[in-house]
């Protein structure tokens, strides 16, 4: 059987990949991507944001004061930020603004947990850490 998310061969015990997509996953696809995207969406702590790195993992990330500051911000995405257009105003979404410029690879994980289409390490945490 494979990860539904990384595409290995699953050893041992699998999990459920709910809520990145529908079947299941690996050990360290679960422990890396799936639970910090869990806690995220429970709204477990409202003072992190949840970095989408391109090579498939996922990092709860915490700014040094009350709120993040550019520098922190673009240190995430590796560039200049811009904003990713969103709905829900209680969500910022941060990219970097010149990745394809840079050509920076497509973040695949970014897709299926937020269905944004993006290259780079997304950013995406409550609208207040960016004020």
């Amino acid at each position: 059987m494979k990860c539904s998310i990384c595409g290995n061969e699953i050893k041992g015990y699998s999990n459920n990949a709910d809520p990145i997509t529908y079947g299941v996953c690996c050990g360290a696809c679960n422990e890396n991507v799936v639970l910090p995207v869990r806690l995220f969406n429970s709204g477990w702590s409202k003072t992190n944001a949840l970095l989408i790195k391109t090579d498939g993992t996922v990092e709860m990330i915490k700014p040094e004061c009350k709120k993040f500051a550019l520098k922190e911000l673009q240190q995430c995405v590796d560039g200049y930020i811009e904003i990713y257009p969103s709905r829900n105003k209680k969500i910022v979404i941060l990219v970097n603004e010149e990745g394809l410029l840079h050509q920076l690879p497509y973040n695949k994980l970014a897709e299926k947990i937020l269905a944004v289409r993006a290259v780079g390490n997304v950013l995406i945490g409550p609208a207040k850490l960016f004020e």
